[in-house]
């Protein structure tokens, strides 16, 4: 987990010239800043783990647009919701991670109802009045950290079809936020922590 938090000037960020026109594209400030800010961490991290500068990095993507390290076994997923990004990251299996902040002003049933599979929605109805939101969240957080192993969008099939080769594991990384992690495998060790620039 880390803060979205621009470098400090006079340290430009590490990003490559692709990253720094998609930048470009964000209307609102706050939204350029924070995909600066998880890009230039995303880098920061990664460098941590190969032999390269963090603006020397090259990814790569699959045919569903997941990025990869280039040349490398690492694989990774990046999530950020508001202020707030976690990064997950493995060497040789496929990982997906997902961050929300549980908003109170979501209709939350009309998502649920277009975007969640069967057995989900009736989860969901089933669900005491008072716990409804929280299980939305949940829900969601499990459904994009599925979608994101895969590499695959909201368009795709939210529920693995092969789901004994993968872990899923729902978590609060801080107050007033969901999250849910997919990985391929059960024989791993998971480690959290907190990144500081």
């Amino acid at each position: 987990m880390a803060a979205l938090a621009v470098p400090p000037d006079g340290e430009p960020p590490p990003l490559s010239a692709d990253e720094w026109l998609r930048a470009e594209r964000f209307h609102h400030a706050i939204d350029r800043q924070h995909y600066i800010a998880s890009r230039s961490a995303l880098r920061e991290i990664l460098g941590g783990y190969v032999p390269s500068a963090p603006g020397e990095l090259r990814f790569v993507r699959n045919e569903f647009g997941k990025p990869s390290l280039a040349g490398s076994l690492l694989r990774f997923s990046l999530s950020h919701s508001e202020e707030l990004m976690l990064l997950a990251v493995t060497h040789g299996r496929e990982v997906g991670v997902d961050l929300e902040a549980v908003r109170e002003n979501l209709s939350f049933e009309m998502l649920s109802d277009h975007y969640f599979p069967p057995e989900d929605q009736w989860q969901l109805r089933i669900t005491p009045e008072p716990q409804r939101r929280a299980k939305f969240f949940d829900l969601w957080t499990r459904t994009e950290a599925q979608l994101k192993v895969r590499g695959v969008g909201l368009g795709g099939s939210p529920k693995f079809d092969d789901a004994e080769r993968f872990t899923l594991r729902s978590f609060e990384p801080a107050e007033g936020f969901a999250a849910a992690l997919a990985v391929e495998g059960h024989d791993f060790d998971l480690s959290c922590w907190q990144w500081m620039r």
